[in-house]
């Protein structure tokens, strides 16, 4: 206000009239600064509205799924924005590492950085380690470019597949992250004997080096299920919230329970 006193010096009218002017716009400029302040008012109420209602719902939903597993084997639900909303461990490693770092709202590939990170720093991830990373989601195709591109991923050789809701399911009922219910299917396409209580007490490095030995007897002795895995090994299959299910024939095989795998 003083720039404002300071220009009225030069000019000619009463005192009365100038201090009826000042007044004036310190009135106009308290009902700009109050007019702002219930503008505020209303996007912050706005916006609790929109946590509170549908959006919040729609924020907290996990659309797509991810699994990691090393030894630690741990599950992330993903939002439609991209953010880790849910976090789950299936075996104690998974649960230790779960209880250090954070990952709650956190963009996925971060969120997979952070776990890698955590790994090597608690030793689970040696020279000798697999890194396994296989997703859920309708848009396979563009999470899986973004998670080979990731400097993390690509540091520890990550090996990334696909699955389906369905094996998510299955997997649960073995307690078990989809991850490794994966290649536990994979497992008993060269060795039928194998069963899924086995494979719960396995290793992911176990199972692979089963998988590796069996491939290594060739093809007479699978009985045709690894030539027929290998044909089928690009088709797609994911299963979304509505129960409909995205193939990408190539092929056209299934591998064992119905289950699509996409192996890098």
């Amino acid at each position: 206000m003083n720039v404002i006193r300071d220009s009225m010096k030069e000019i000619r009218a009463s005192e009365e009239l100038k201090q009826n002017t000042m007044e004036y716009l310190r009135v106009q400029k308290r009902r700009a600064r109050l007019k702002r302040i219930r503008w505020y008012a209303f996007a912050a109420a706005c916006i609790c509205l929109l946590l509170t209602g549908g959006g919040y719902t729609v924020y907290i939903r996990p659309v797509s799924y991810i699994s990691i597993d090393v030894n630690p084997s741990v599950e992330l639900g993903i939002n439609r924005f991209g953010r880790v909303v849910e976090a789950d461990a299936y075996n104690q490693d998974g649960r230790d590492i779960l209880d250090r770092v954070p990952l709650k709202n956190v963009p996925y590939l971060k969120a997979i950085g952070r776990l890698l990170g955590d790994e090597n720093d608690s030793g689970y991830l040696t020279e000798d380690s697999r890194v396994f990373i296989t997703i859920i989601s309708d848009r396979w195709e563009t999470m899986l470019e973004e998670i080979r591109g990731d400097e993390m991923s690509e540091k520890y050789g990550a090996q990334t597949y696909t699955s389906d809701l369905a094996s998510r399911e299955e997997a649960h009922q073995y307690e078990m992250s989809f991850g490794k219910y994966r290649a536990c299917q994979e497992l008993s396409q060269f060795d039928e004997s194998v069963t899924m209580e086995e494979c719960h007490e396995m290793s992911m490095g176990e199972i692979e080096d089963k998988i590796e030995t069996c491939k290594g007897h060739g093809h007479e002795e699978s009985d045709g299920s690894y030539e027929d895995f290998e044909n089928g090994g690009s088709d797609e299959n994911y299963e979304d919230s509505g129960n409909d299910e995205h193939n990408n024939d190539n092929g056209g095989n299934e591998s064992h329970g119905g289950h699509h795998d996409h192996r890098h």
